[in-house]
This record gives C-alpha cells, sequence and structure tokens, in this order.
C-alpha cells in the first residue's frame, strides 16, 4: 500500500527579528553525520553547507545560537532502541568540525530526543528574550521534531529550512514536516529563504 503525504507549504522567504530569534542546531555529531559513525544519517553531512550558511547569518545579525549535544552513558536505555552512539567523550559524541561551536554560542547536552527536555534552554530563551526558533540539525523526525514539537507548546513560534534538516528515509523527513506545519503552526522555508529584518540574508 502507498501513502501519499498530504500537501504543505514551504514559503519562499521568512522574515525574523535576530534580536528575538535563536538558531538551534540539533545534533550535528560525528556519529550522526560522519563516515564512522555509529549511527549515520544517509543525507547529514550534504547538510553541512546549509547549515554553515545559516550559521554565517545568525552571527552576521547576533542572533543567539544554540547548539544541542546528545549525550549517553552506558545503560543508557535509548541503546535498547538504537545502537549505541554519541557516548560522552567519545569521537561520535563530538560535534563535527565544520560547525565547530564559537566562542559565544551556548552547546546544550541533552539526552532525550527533546532539546528542552531537562536542559536550561526554555529558561535561557526567555532570559534572552527569544520568541522564535530557527532549527536545523538531525535527525528530522525525531530530534528535530521533537525540540519543534516542544517549542511550539511552549509558544514558541518555528521555522525550519528544509535543506538544513536530515533523516534516515525521506519519507519521515516528509511526514515531520508536514506534521509541524499542521500540528504545530511551524513555518517552513529553504535556507536562502530565512531573511533578518535587516535584510541580511543567506
Amino acid at each position: 500500500m502507498q501513502v501519499e503525504i498530504p500537501e504543505y507549504a514551504v514559503l519562499d522567504e521568512v522574515c525574523v527579528d535576530p534580536e528575538r530569534t535563536a538558531l538551534v542546531v540539533v545534533d550535528m555529531q560525528n556519529d550522526y553525520v560522519k563516515q564512522g559513525g555509529s549511527l549515520l544519517v544517509p543525507d547529514a553531512e550534504a547538510t553541512i553547507p546549509a547549515i554553515k550558511a545559516l550559521l554565517d547569518v545568525a552571527r552576521a545579525s547576533r542572533m543567539r545560537v544554540v547548539y544541542s549535544q546528545d549525550t549517553h552513558r552506558a545503560g543508557d536505555p535509548e541503546w535498547t532502541i538504537w545502537p549505541e552512539h554519541c557516548r560522552e567523550g567519545s569521537w561520535g559524541w563530538e560535534i563535527v568540525a565544520e560547525l565547530t561551536p564559537a566562542a559565544e554560542d551556548t552547546i546544550l547536552r541533552k539526552f532525550r530526543y527533546d532539546a528542552f527536555y531537562g536542559t536550561p534552554l526554555d529558561h535561557l530563551l526567555r532570559l534572552w528574550g527569544v520568541d522564535t526558533l530557527v532549527i536545523c540539525g538531525t535527525l528530522a523526525n525525531i530530534c528535530v521534531h521533537y525540540t519543534a514539537a516542544s517549542a511550539a507548546l511552549r509558544w514558541y513560534a518555528v521555522v525550519i529550512p528544509r535543506d538544513a534538516i536530515s533523516a534516515l528515509e525521506s519519507f519521515d523527513l516528509e511526514a515531520s514536516l508536514r506534521q509541524t506545519a499542521f500540528v504545530s503552526a511551524g513555518r517552513l522555508t529553504t535556507v536562502n529563504g530565512v531573511r533578518c529584518r535587516e535584510s541580511v540574508s543567506v
């Protein structure tokens, strides 16, 4: 049986206020992105240039940048669902070199799919006066999706550039985007469509 994904809108342009927006880079770590990683996502490495472009825009406009870093230790029950991955302190746990965080960026170790769960992310965003999140990274239907849904439940506006996320299967990516747009009122666009208020663009 074939299942078709219902249509969803991809906007040509989404304008954000950099003073009230944060770029959230989800789990761009060696185990997911690089050959030899224990839970390799086929298209994750191909999204690095797109994510770098988003980082350039964020830093040029003084937008806050947050990295989530999936973090596990021996005995983590998640390893009964997935192969062992992102063991704290290992090569696979490290953020890929091409996207090395800057000194002013924030890195949050997370222990479940959702970057809000068990982290100070919500507290920091409110402290900074942020009400909009541009979310990129991997995996589209897991950590990106649950982070976006959790943000929406907290009434943050969500923007996802679809060419800056990746999934194990194309169906998973498309289904997640449709859910984000339909259930979470997320705005979907491309990297080139993300514009800052003062005409800063990718």
